[in-house]
C-alpha cells in the first residue's frame, strides 16, 4: 500500500526521514521502486519548506527558545544559533522537532 508521507529531513538533496500522514510514524525513508505519473513528487527543500511555513504563520508571535520552558506544535521559535523555526512535533515528552532554515533539528524542552 502506498501512503502519504512528509519529509522530515534532507542529506545531501535526498529525503532521509519521513513521518507518515496516516499512522504519524517516523522512520527512515524508503525509495519506491518505480514511480508513476499518479505519485506526488517528493521534494520542497528544508529552506523552501521553513519559507514556507514561516508566511503561513506570518502572524504568530515567535517565542524565545529556552530549555526550560514548554512547546506545541506549530509554535514560533527564536533560537539564539539557530535563527527562527516552527516546531514540527513533539517527541519522547521532552524533545521537540524544529524546522530551521538549516534543516530539522531535535531540541530538549520542558525540563
Amino acid at each position: 500500500m502506498l501512503l502519504a508521507h512528509t519529509i522530515e529531513a534532507i542529506v545531501d538533496d535526498k529525503p532521509k526521514r519521513v513521518i507518515c500522514n496516516t499512522c504519524k510514524s517516523q522512520h527512515a525513508y524508503k525509495a519506491q521502486a518505480a514511480r508513476t505519473s499518479s505519485t506526488p513528487r517528493m521534494g520542497k527543500s528544508a529552506a523552501s519548506k521553513h519559507q514556507s511555513a514561516m508566511k503561513a504563520s506570518s502572524t504568530a508571535v515567535a517565542k524565545t527558545y529556552s530549555p526550560t520552558s514548554r512547546y506545541e506544535a506549530g509554535d514560533i521559535l527564536d533560537h539564539h544559533t539557530l535563527g527562527r523555526g516552527i516546531t514540527t512535533a513533539v517527541r519522547e515528552g521532552a524533545k521537540i522537532e524544529v524546522l530551521f532554515e538549516s534543516g530539522l533539528k531535535t531540541l530538549v524542552h520542558a525540563r
